[in-house]
């Protein structure tokens, strides 16, 4: 079949690279205990270290509702059920947001609704960037979802929502997160099954269109984990016969 392609940003420690949300950088720190020491420079016998991360700032992360309602709805439980399939239809579309006054607004694209009532993907990612991911996102207001997207994401069944910027949300709105809440569903009627995936990294060579989508997510009983989206493009697909 080909290589698929990976569109994660991993947690990194040493660069303290991506990184949102008002976080320090990511650490690694050898644990040290009445004499002992987890580095082998430092000289211990292994490399034992505590690592201090947050998931929605310092990579790419997926999550469920428990993000925005109070539930227990564990990414992990959903990663190990049928409700988050390994593989599955997607659709991946640019999206470059366009400026308006003193924000950077990602419209929907005029296409998108014909794609999705052609190929019904259960999930869509966003290619929004050029792919100049990694840096400190705090404070510099990041472009975000226009009104009217996650509504026709919803409208079509959109199970799994994927996006190359820290938050589907403007970062600073007062608590609303519009596409947050329409995405998930309201509290009393949630979209059970439903995840967000934030901080991705979609290469500029990736050609726009149809494939499939691995979701490989880190076993973390959290509202979300460290995540490895896999894309298999339509042409390996084809290749493959």
């Amino acid at each position: 079949m080909g290589d698929p392609v990976d569109l994660s940003i991993p947690v990194n420690p040493h660069t303290g690279l991506p990184r949102a949300w008002y976080k320090g950088p990511a650490t690694a720190e050898p644990v040290r205990s009445d004499g002992w020491i987890g580095s082998v420079a430092e000289g211990g016998s292994v490399n034992f270290r505590d690592i201090s991360f947050n998931p929605h700032a310092h990579g790419t992360h997926t999550e469920t509702h428990e993000h925005i309602q109070d539930t227990f709805s564990p990414i992990d439980a959903l990663a190990r059920s049928a409700a988050l399939p390994f593989i599955m239809p997607a659709l991946l579309v640019d999206a470059p947001p366009s400026s308006t006054d003193e924000n950077w607004v990602v419209e929907r694209p005029e296409s998108m609704a014909t794609s999705l009532k052609q190929w019904r993907p259960e999930a869509v990612i966003l290619r929004c960037t050029n792919g100049d991911l990694l840096r400190n996102w705090s404070d510099t207001n990041p472009p975000f979802l226009a009104a009217g997207f996650a509504e026709i994401l919803v409208e079509h069944d959109v199970r799994h929502l994927l996006i190359d910027l820290p938050s589907v949300d403007r970062e600073v709105d007062g608590g609303i997160l519009r596409a947050h809440n329409t995405f998930f569903g309201p509290p009393e009627a949630p979209r059970p099954g439903c995840t967000i995936s934030e901080l991705l990294c979609v290469p500029n060579t990736v050609q726009a269109g149809v494939g499939l989508l691995a979701m490989q997510v880190s076993a973390f009983v959290n509202d979300a984990a460290p995540s490895r989206p896999l894309w298999f493009p339509a042409e390996i697909l084809e290749r493959a016969g």
